[in-house]
């Protein structure tokens, strides 16, 4: 039995630009920040629904965050200037 050609690209070790695992790190850093902010507005909120939805918020801020770490943690980034071969 051969074994699945889009699973074995899926073994191969994705790569790229430093510009782009820049800005994913960014969004990472932004959503762990935004999510320490809200978690401190939960203190001051009254409603219990209210607070529920805010920790719902936190939740997933939290958990994007980490699948965005996950995917990193799975990538390899290119050298800043690789030379890319021409089309043919």
């Amino acid at each position: 039995m051969n074994p699945d050609p889009k699973l074995e690209s899926l073994r191969e070790p994705m790569q790229v630009t430093p510009r782009f695992r820049t800005a994913i790190e960014t969004r990472i850093m932004q959503l762990e920040r935004d999510a320490a902010r809200d978690e401190h507005m939960l203190q001051f909120l009254t409603s219990p629904d209210h607070r529920r939805r805010q920790q719902m918020l936190i939740d997933k801020q939290l958990e994007k965050a980490f699948r965005l770490r996950e995917m990193l943690a799975l990538v390899t980034t290119r050298a800043a200037h690789a030379r890319r071969e021409p089309v043919r």
